[in-house]
């Protein structure tokens, strides 16, 4: 690791008083609205994707997912423990106060040790933080961690003495909060104290719609300028359509089902491998996505450091689902309700199952809904979603899979409670493995060791599927962020 100052060149500061010309507003619409408004408690995409206009963190990734500067203009490294990292000179939150250390180090605590964090996990290396003077921070790990640069990039910064809980955001984002319609609209204005150039200039107006149908509809009629996480068949309505296109990217969401052991029946490995038998995940792609999709057998698309090659999808059997099903103790099938947040194609999984006897009535709820409940482990068959947001499979493995330990920092978001030891030990290995080919070795191994258990189906890796009004220039990322200084009009 080198020893001297890495520096990298972002965007130069804005110049004072520059003079901003405000531009009609944009609007995007979303399958829900951000389930806090505090960046530090919820790990959830959409929400880290719309408060990602808000806030920025030391660093970030470009549109290519490469790590770069953000708030931390550049780092060093004086020893493989040592991270200094100066913070660029002049930036402002949206009140007016000046960027310092000091609120670095009080985000980064605040996010290690809040109750409620849902950081822990990305942060749980870090020994200490501290700052050496009002522009440089000094963070000490635990061991060598070589991911602490990627690991760092969804912590947003606030300001120092914030209070517990933040209902007005204070950041140094490219936007600052204009009004929240609690549930239906969030209207975001250019912050002036913004320090990127060139600057925000439209305001944005984030729309929430629950159905992506509506979602399409609205983009038709001209009522919002990009429409996020379309269902595929819109590819179709909007090749025919004037006046709009479709926008297209190999995606990092992996679609899965999750079989809870808080379910009697699912602890029982028979008729867990039994459901894993009965699902076709080609069959899947193609009637959900309409081929737009690809298969799984792990968490993580393919892409993702840490994707293991040799982790395929199970091949349907439905005479073996059927016969362990009945050696379980259920010849005739079960009942069971599978759970899903509005927009998933749960229903075509359910016919899936039915074939092998398991009969699936499908539960569909909102999601900030749905989410509090699977937080409370009140979920126990649930179809959903999981992304690797740094592009890392350790986002998902430290948080979603390991066994939840929240004094160490680990399994925050694993809210299925699944816990395996030997996967846990892989996990903390690579988390202080600073070879990085010994470390993905490592974040496959334990992918094995999770996907053997059959706790989790995975079943397809999405394409993201987004609409925009022609005259909109918009290019997806693979972080899924949503950042109104990347969406123009020419």
């Amino acid at each position: 690791m080198r020893r001297g100052w890495v520096a990298l060149v972002l965007v130069s500061a804005l110049a004072a008083g520059a003079c901003r010309k405000e531009e009609a507003p944009l609007r995007v619409a979303i399958h829900s609205a951000p389930l806090s408004l505090d960046p530090h408690l919820q790990n959830e995409v959409l929400t880290q994707s719309v408060l990602a206009n808000l806030y920025d963190g030391l660093t970030e990734f470009d549109q290519e997912s490469r790590i770069r500067p953000a708030l931390a203009a550049e780092w060093r490294n004086p020893d493989d423990r040592t991270w200094v990292f100066r913070l660029r000179p002049g930036v402002r939150f949206h009140d007016g106060r000046s960027l310092e250390a000091a609120d670095v180090v009080f985000s980064l605590e605040r996010a290690r040790t809040h109750p409620r964090t849902g950081f822990a996990s990305y942060l749980v290396e870090v020994e200490n933080v501290r700052a050496l003077d009002p522009l440089t921070v000094e963070i000490r790990t635990k061991h060598p961690f070589a991911a602490l640069l990627v690991k760092l990039s969804p912590i947003l910064i606030v300001p120092r003495g914030s209070p517990e809980t933040i209902s007005r955001p204070v950041g140094t984002g490219s936007y600052r909060l204009g009004r929240d319609e609690e549930g239906k609209a969030l209207e975001l204005v250019p912050a002036e104290s913004g320090w990127r150039a060139p600057p925000a200039r439209a305001p944005l107006t984030f729309v929430v719609e629950r159905d992506p149908r509506r979602r399409l509809e609205r983009l038709l009629a001209g009522e919002v300028d990009v429409a996020a996480g379309l269902q595929e068949d819109a590819v179709d309505v909007l090749r025919k359509s004037r006046g709009c296109r479709s926008v297209l990217r190999p995606g990092s969401v992996v679609e899965y089902l999750h079989l809870s052991l808080v379910e009697p029946r699912f602890r029982d490995r028979r008729v867990r491998e039994a459901i894993d038998l009965a699902v076709d995940q080609a069959d899947f792609v193609s009637r959900a996505h309409h081929g737009l999709g690809q298969p799984v057998g792990q968490l993580v698309a393919s892409g993702v450091f840490g994707w293991a090659p040799d982790l395929k999808p199970m091949p349907r059997d439905l005479p073996r689902a059927r016969r362990l099903l009945a050696e379980a103790g259920f010849p005739r099938g079960f009942d069971v309700v599978l759970e899903q947040r509005l927009g998933r194609r749960g229903d075509v999984l359910a016919g899936q199952l039915a074939e092998a006897g398991i009969r699936a009535t499908l539960r569909e709820s909102p999601w900030p809904e749905l989410h509090e409940r699977l937080r409370r482990g009140e979920v126990p068959f649930y179809f959903g979603g999981v992304v690797a947001q740094t592009g890392e499979s350790s986002d998902v493995l430290d948080g979603f899979v390991h066994t939840r330990d929240e004094a160490r920092g680990y399994g925050i978001t694993n809210h299925s409670r699944y816990s395996n030891p030997r996967a846990d030990a892989l996990i903390e290995e690579a988390a202080t493995m600073p070879v990085m080919l010994r470390r993905r070795d490592l974040l496959q191994e334990a992918m094995r060791v999770v996907m053997a258990d059959l706790e989790f189906v995975p079943i397809a890796g999405l394409y993201d599927v987004y609409g925009v009004r022609d005259g909109v220039r918009f290019t997806p990322r693979l972080d899924l962020k949503l950042l109104g200084r990347e969406i123009a009009r020419p």
